[in-house]
């Protein structure tokens, strides 16, 4: 009876140490897995908005009259922190658009609103950063505001990537400010051949100022930075082809005053 008695005793002892030793293997295993899944979701992109590092809840806010014309988000860079070169596509998803107006982007290439990804990928050496980001959004005459992701991510690895929201506002009230702002003449010549010239005064306004000039599908042509708060700018345009394009005085990404013009060689 004594040895009846002793038995279970052993088998619970034994027992016990082969659950010890699975629950250790289990923590080991579980360990290893969390330090694999970690180097493996290591991310290596970083953008910025100028000098500022942004995050993936950073929401930049841009606004502009309706009838401003084309805004433009031109100083995004994205920047590689690994040591190796990576291939970069670009997308976009649109969380909201007010109807009407008209959202696209350029990354290397510039695509059409339809677009929300990019065919071509940009080869970002260990390092270094790329400034090929440009958001464009046309109120098209519509007050709202639309909100946009953009998401950057590696060619055949989109676990490793990093992205931005954008919200494109455009509102009414802007109109006195806008005017009260700057000072913006009318082109001339217009039509214009080799060259076109403007006047302008900035007044209080300085900061991150830059003519832009578009074609008729949306795409930036040319893009000048204005250094002085008032002056003339004199624009070569020898080498654009015939036809219509528009250009806009934008201050700190906000467009706010739009003209057309017409350029006849």
């Amino acid at each position: 009876m004594t040895s009846l008695d002793r038995q279970p005793f052993k088998i619970k002892s034994c027992l016990t140490k082969s659950t010890g030793e699975r629950n250790m293997k289990k923590i080991t295993f579980t360990i290893i897995l969390s330090v694999l899944f970690s180097w493996i979701t290591a991310q290596d992109l970083e953008l910025y908005y100028g000098d500022d590092l942004l995050n993936a809840t950073a929401i930049l806010n841009l606004t502009a009259h309706p009838d401003s014309g084309v805004m433009v988000l031109d100083e995004i860079g994205v920047k590689n922190i690994s040591a190796d070169p990576l291939m970069i596509l670009c997308a976009r998803e649109i969380i909201e658009l007010v109807p009407g107006s008209v959202n696209s982007f350029c990354w290397g290439l510039c695509y059409p609103p339809n677009v929300d990804t990019s065919s071509l990928n940009i080869k970002i050496d260990g390092g270094d950063m790329s400034m090929e980001f440009q958001g464009d959004h046309d109120p098209a005459g519509f007050t709202g505001v639309s909100t946009i992701k953009y998401t950057f991510y590696e060619l055949g690895n989109p676990d490793n990537n990093a992205s931005f929201t954008v919200n494109y506002g455009a509102s009414d009230e802007l109109a006195v400010s806008a005017a009260d702002a700057i000072e913006l003449s009318n082109a001339y010549p217009n039509p214009a051949n080799k060259f076109v010239q403007l006047d302008y005064d900035l007044k209080k306004v300085s900061a991150n100022s830059h003519l832009v000039i578009y074609n008729l599908l949306g795409n930036v042509v040319k893009n000048i930075a204005i250094a002085e708060p008032m002056g003339s700018l004199k624009v070569n345009t020898s080498d654009l082809t015939e036809g219509i394009y528009f250009y806009s005085l934008l201050v700190n990404n906000e467009s706010l005053t739009t003209h057309k013009l017409i350029i006849k060689h």
